[in-house]
């Protein structure tokens, strides 16, 4: 009896292998199996597979899946990235130019600046020499001026002599009449002492004396008369000069008011110059204060575009940079979508492996099958964040994994729940306990490790990840798939 349920068991045994060895996993088994130590043992292996070739099978479906989709969104990015360095290529391009007319522009500015400094520089000179010679007019003016006062001076002199000349005309006038009175005085006199001297010429004896006095008389008058007539030349002389004069004072006079003419025209043109000058150099001062102010603008201007064209340089030669680290990162997105193509096919491979593999149609399995997947994936998922975590001795990147085991962990949570959430059945009640209870054992060791490796305790956490870690969580998995066994 014992040969023949030994040789059932082996007949079982072989024909789960074969199928096993053919990539059949669709074979289920009854509970009353589980008697049997190496039945057991044989459906142990059979679920463990089964659920590994599932979560294999789903991820790698989704695993192509994604990597269609980046291998797409590659091709987009290469195309781009090349899109973008020859646009970056054009812009370097563009600012080396820009940067070089900057440049040549700086140096017409730095020559216009010189320009305008050498025409301040006239400016201001020409300014200084018109205000020396307008001092000059303002002194000539003046002294012109001066000299039309005297010459107003002088004609009011000349006809001030002129006035006198007059009346001393007139007072010959009337000496002459006077000497021209005393020369008739003298004629009757001579006259009288004549008609005198022919009676004391009948008197005779007694006539002699005033005969004497008539002759003496009669002197006088031809003396009187000969004194008029040299008064009369004399007068006659002092009138002609005067006359003389007068036409020289009257000449003097045409001439200091043509003079004076003259002279107001002059000073008319001086005062006309002086304001022509005036206003000339009030311009030219303006127009000094303006290039002092366009100098200062063309310095600033200047230093502006010296300093435009040493930020375009700057930006020059980041742009070279930047077109060099986009030749290199085009470069590595073309090695990146060489690597992603690869992976493509890779993925496909094993869709193309986990395809050889029968696995249990959907109506063979447990109805809480998808959500137990669920939590496989993300145990796996924290396994695999543990191990990561305690093969670094970098702190901060022990730190950085203890978030994602954190994350991990919340997730993880979220998969109990919607298991709890679905179970229908007392079955499936206590195996949820028992997964629940056989985690947190887990987790204690987990959360051990965890500490220790903040700890710096590495070897502690190594020892207890592949011992006592690596035993509690495979019997949580194995609980998990033995679940899923249907009754």
């Amino acid at each position: 009896m014992i040969k023949l349920i030994r040789l059932s068991t082996y007949n079982q045994v072989k024909h789960q292998l074969l199928r096993l060895a053919v990539g059949d996993f669709s074979m289920t088994s009854s509970v009353s199996d589980v008697n049997l130590s190496l039945f057991a043992t044989l459906k142990r292996t059979i679920r463990s597979l089964k659920t590994l070739v599932r979560i294999v099978d789903r991820s790698s479906r989704e695993l192509h899946k994604k990597m269609e989709e980046v291998s797409s969104h590659s091709m987009i990015v290469a195309e781009q990235v090349d899109g973008i360095t020859s646009t970056i290529s054009e812009i370097a391009t563009g600012v080396q130019d820009s940067a070089e007319y900057v440049q040549h522009m700086a140096e017409r500015m730095a020559e216009i600046h010189r320009y305008l400094e050498e025409v301040r520089d006239s400016n201001s000179t020409i300014v200084h020499s018109s205000l020396h010679f307008m001092d000059g007019v303002s002194s000539g003016k003046q002294e012109i001026s001066s000299a039309m006062e005297q010459m107003r001076l002088i004609s009011d002199e000349s006809a001030m002599l002129h006035e006198k000349m007059t009346k001393l005309d007139q007072a010959l006038a009337k000496i002459v009449d006077i000497t021209h009175f005393i020369e008739e005085i003298s004629d009757q006199t001579q006259l009288l002492a004549l008609n005198a001297n022919i009676e004391a010429a009948r008197a005779g004896e007694q006539g002699k004396g005033f005969s004497v006095v008539a002759q003496e008389i009669s002197k006088l008058a031809l003396q009187t008369k000969q004194a008029t007539v040299n008064i009369d030349e004399q007068v006659l002389s002092v009138t002609n000069n005067a006359k003389d004069l007068r036409e020289l004072i009257d000449k003097m006079q045409q001439t200091v008011g043509v003079s004076a003419n003259t002279m107001q025209s002059a000073v008319n043109k001086y005062e006309a110059m002086e304001s022509f000058l005036s206003n000339t150099i009030t311009k030219m001062k303006e127009v000094d204060e303006r290039l002092n102010s366009i100098t200062a603008s063309t310095s600033s201007i200047t230093d502006s575009v010296n300093h435009t064209s040493a930020m375009i340089q700057q930006v020059a030669a980041g742009s070279e940079e930047v077109l060099a680290s986009a030749e290199v990162q085009q470069q590595n997105i073309m090695k990146i979508n060489e690597s992603i193509q690869i992976a493509t096919l890779n993925s496909l491979s094993l869709r193309s492996v986990v395809s050889q593999f029968k696995l249990p149609s959907a109506k063979e399995l447990h109805p809480l099958q998808k959500e137990i997947d669920q939590w496989v994936e993300c145990a796996l998922g924290v396994r695999a964040i543990m191990v990561s975590m305690i093969d670094c001795r970098d702190m901060e990147k022990i730190k950085f994994w203890h978030k994602k085991k954190e994350a991990q962990e919340r997730q993880l949570e979220m998969c109990f729940q919607q298991l709890e959430r679905n179970i229908r059945s007392e079955r499936d009640h206590h195996y949820f306990k028992e997964l629940r209870a056989a985690w947190q054992e887990f987790d204690m060791v987990k959360n051990q490790n965890a500490k220790w490796m903040l700890e710096g305790e590495y070897e502690k956490a190594r020892e207890a990840l592949v011992n006592r870690g690596r035993e509690r969580f495979k019997r949580a998995v194995d609980l998990a798939n033995e679940w899923m066994e249907m009754e």
